[in-house]
């Protein structure tokens, strides 16, 4: 079971037919189960923000009620006793709205947090059941910018659509229905704007659609540009390259301006309309209005009243286009949001797994090939051949023939063009997969090192591992001393381990790798930067340690490392007539 399946499985109670049918009819068959999912557990607390902002939109209609009875009631008939009265009462409800607001505030950051965090999480979740070949295709920055800001984007829409939607449609209903309370001929002239405004944002839409997209588009590149720039620091200095990635940078600097500025000046175009449009309506009630005052027919306070109420009929309208206008960012966001959320994984977990079959750890290629994973030319095979379990392999041949490739089919983050693996008489692709990676330990040259300290790192392995356990692992290693004085185990380590020397993070994969119980350990080029004599104690140490368990050693001048060897398997006799 993947792990969004388990999530699936965790968050799906709740009403389901209806929601995933609304969902559906606004975002689409693929994206609204998916977001579905996210939005049902905070269904109990949609429905009391939803609650609090009817209070609060229903609260809102009654103060300029109350200004009007103030300055009719109070001040122009000069009863002193009803200025108090309506004033006391205009203050209560002020406190009444500030409490209000503060409530929802709180609340609703609440909430809409842990929505967005369900959100990412499950995009991540996804991410982890994907290949390394799929990895590969995904630019670092690229994730981040999704991850964070169409994420983000996609939420914000999810969360207040309803809530910004019912208040809006309550303070515009409730503002018209006390305009025309006051005065039903200046009320026609407001409900005219209404259709005139529709009108010009229905237009607008697709292209404020195709301006987030744009610029969205945009901020993911320059992301992974700086993810990139970033990463490679180093490389950028050895090369003297600093000019070429200055101007690389400012090339995606540059085509981000320019898709804001073109965004920005549409913005002011579909803000400037319905501002102008506002502006005439209201020109025209003061004017008829203040006739209507001057000429005895109306109140001075009801025109006030009506000027504050005309506020609850525009307002609340623009903010229900610029609902319609979040919906076109939001869809931008969530259709880049969706190519990681429910992309699927080319590595297949089997529908019904089978457990880990009892054995040594012998391993059998059946009629395994492996292909250029762009061109599809072949690379290696077919191998026909068997490791016997607990031995200890040497695994040869030229660089570019396979053996990395070869190497990852192991704990199936990849699987073979042709042909079927086996793992004692079972073959890979019907385990349990993360029983079958938890039994097979591949090492990668690359000794992977996250932010956090010595301790956080080996528990990636073993995440209940005393601190007794750690303290022997890193003495297998030989990095005590090295690391006593930066604090042992409780070392702070930067990003990606980068103030460590390559060899220092190859052993401590190697140390993570001691806290581990597999049945197959694959070792490729994993001690390629560790002094040789140290490489060779430390491999002495793994032997005995591992005796039991079948271990496959990739590395140049191995035998006279990192040996004696049960087997060598050269790889030459099983490549292409053509690159052979």
């Amino acid at each position: 079971m993947t792990a969004e399946t388990d999530l699936d499985d965790k968050t799906s109670a709740g009403p389901g037919p209806a929601l995933d049918a609304v969902l559906v009819r606004f975002f689409g068959a693929e994206a609204g189960p998916w977001l579905a999912i996210s939005v049902r557990p905070a269904l109990p607390a949609l429905a009391l923000l939803f609650g609090l902002a009817l209070i609060s939109a229903a609260a809102a209609l009654v103060p300029p009620y109350l200004t009007k009875l103030i300055i009719d009631e109070g001040l122009v008939a000069g009863n002193a006793d009803r200025l108090i009265l309506w004033s006391a009462a205009f203050f209560a409800f002020g406190l009444v709205a500030l409490g209000l607001g503060a409530l929802n505030s709180i609340l609703h950051l609440r909430f809409s947090a842990r929505m967005l965090a369900d959100i990412r999480r499950r995009v991540l979740a996804n991410l982890f059941v994907q290949s390394p070949r799929q990895h590969a295709r995904l630019r670092t920055g690229e994730v981040m910018s999704r991850l964070d800001g169409d994420a983000g984007e996609v939420q914000q829409f999810l969360f207040n659509a309803a809530l910004t939607g019912s208040g809006s449609m309550l303070r515009l209903l409730g503002g018209a229905a006390m305009l025309f309370v006051l005065e039903w001929r200046l009320a026609l002239i407001a409900v005219l704007l209404a259709p005139i405004e529709l009108t010009f944002f229905a237009w607008a839409r697709p292209r404020t659609e195709a301006h987030a997209r744009d610029v969205r588009s945009a901020r993911g590149r320059l992301a992974a540009r700086i993810a990139e720039t970033a990463a490679g620091l180093p490389v950028i200095q050895s090369l003297t390259a600093e000019p070429r990635v200055g101007r690389l940078f400012a090339d995606e600097q540059d085509v981000l301006v320019g898709r804001l500025e073109s965004a920005q000046r549409w913005g002011e175009v579909t803000r400037a309309v319905p501002m102008v449009l506002t502006a005439v309506t209201r020109a025209a009630i003061f004017v008829i209005g203040g006739l209507f005052v001057i000429a005895g027919e109306w109140p001075l306070g009801s025109l006030i009243a009506f000027t504050a109420y005309l506020g609850f009929l525009i307002g609340p309208m623009q903010s229900l286009i610029g609902l319609w206008h979040g919906r076109a960012r939001m869809q931008a966001g969530l259709e880049r949001l969706m190519a990681l959320a429910v992309a699927p994984a080319d590595i297949a977990a089997p529908a019904r797994p089978r457990p880990l079959p009892g054995g040594p750890g012998a391993l059998q290629f059946d009629g395994v090939a492996l292909d250029h994973p762009q061109t599809g030319a072949r690379l290696l095979g077919p191998l026909d051949l068997e490791i016997e379990g607990a031995a200890k392999v040497l695994l040869t041949g030229p660089t570019g023939i396979g053996k990395t490739s070869l190497m990852a089919l192991l704990p199936r983050l990849a699987d073979p063009a042709t042909g079927r693996l086996c793992l004692d008489g079972a073959d890979l692709r019907d385990l349990d997969l993360a029983a079958l990676r938890r039994a097979i330990a591949l090492l990668p040259q690359a000794g992977f090192v996250f932010h956090g300290t010595i301790a956080d790192n080996l528990r990636l392995a073993a995440p209940l591992a005393a601190d007794e356990e750690l303290a022997q692992a890193l003495d297998a290693v030989e990095l005590t001393a090295e690391l006593a004085p930066r604090g042992g185990p409780d070392a702070e380590i930067g990003e990606r381990g980068l103030d460590l020397s390559g060899g220092q993070r190859q052993r401590l994969a190697l140390a993570r790798l001691m806290l581990r119980d597999p049945k197959v350990i694959a070792f490729d080029e994993s001690f390629s930067e560790i002094d040789p004599d140290m490489a060779a104690r430390i491999m002495a140490r793994l032997d005995h340690r591992f005796a039991d368990r079948t271990r496959i050693v990739v590395a140049h001048g191995g035998e006279a490392v990192l040996g004696p060897f049960d087997a060598t398997i050269d790889l030459t006799a099983f490549a292409p007539s053509d690159t052979a």
